[in-house]
C-alpha cells in the first residue's frame, strides 16, 4: 500500500516533538465511499461542525477487512465492497502519545441499512451526509474550522485521502457497476 502522507504535531501545533516513552500504535480504516448515485459519504460531527470520512479504529483481534466492514456499517449503515487500496496515512500525535496508521480505501455501497453509532458518536452528534462528488467532499472537509486537536488531524488526513482518491482513480462516474480492481503504484 502506498504512503499517502505522514503528519505530526510540529505540522499541526508547532510544538517541540517528544520522545517515544509510553507510546502506542492505533490501526484504523477509512473509506472514500460512493453510493449508486455517485455521491460520497461524509460524517458530520455536529458538536464541532466538522466533516470527516467514514471509518475508525481497528479493535483488538480484528482484521483490517473485518474492521472495514464493521466501521462502514456502524457509521453509514451500509455494506460496501472495497474497489481499490488508496494507501496508508500515518499520524504521530504527541499529545496522545500515539502513532495512528489509517488504511485507506475507495469503496462502493452494496446494501443500505441502519446506522449504529456508538455512545461517543451520538454524543458528538454524528450524522451521515451524501455529497455530490469528490470536489464537494473536499470543499466540505476544507471548511472544517474547529481548533480541537483531533479535528486538525482529521482535516489534514481526510483532505489528503480525498485528494489521493481524486488523483489516483479514474473518474467515479465512469466506474462500472461491477467490482473492478484498480492498480495503483
Amino acid at each position: 500500500m502506498n504512503l499517502i502522507n505522514y503528519i505530526n504535531d510540529k505540522k499541526i501545533t508547532n510544538k517541540k516533538l517528544s520522545n517515544y516513552t509510553d507510546w502506542h500504535v492505533r490501526q484504523a480504516v477509512r473509506a472514500v465511499l460512493q453510493n449508486e448515485r455517485k455521491q460520497i459519504a461524509l460524517m458530520h460531527i455536529g458538536e464541532y461542525n466538522v466533516y470527516k470520512l467514514p471509518g475508525g479504529g481497528v479493535e483488538e483481534g480484528e482484521s483490517l477487512d473485518f474492521a472495514f466492514i464493521r466501521e462502514i456499517k456502524e457509521e453509514t449503515g451500509c455494506e460496501a465492497e472495497k474497489i481499490s487500496n488508496l494507501g496508508i496515512y500515518i499520524e504521530k500525535r504527541d499529545e496522545w502519545k500515539m502513532f495512528q496508521i489509517s488504511h485507506c480505501y475507495f469503496a462502493r455501497v452494496t446494501k443500505v441499512g441502519v446506522i449504529k453509532l456508538d455512545e461517543a458518536e451520538q454524543k458528538e452528534k454524528f450524522t451521515l451526509h451524501w455529497v455530490d462528488g469528490i470536489k464537494e467532499a473536499i470543499k466540505l472537509v476544507k471548511s472544517n474550522k474547529s481548533d480541537r486537536y483531533d479535528d486538525k488531524y482529521i482535516k489534514n488526513r481526510d483532505l489528503a485521502i480525498l485528494k489521493m482518491a481524486k488523483k489516483s482513480l479514474i473518474p467515479f462516474e465512469y466506474l462500472p457497476e461491477n467490482k473492478v480492481e484498480i492498480k495503483t503504484n
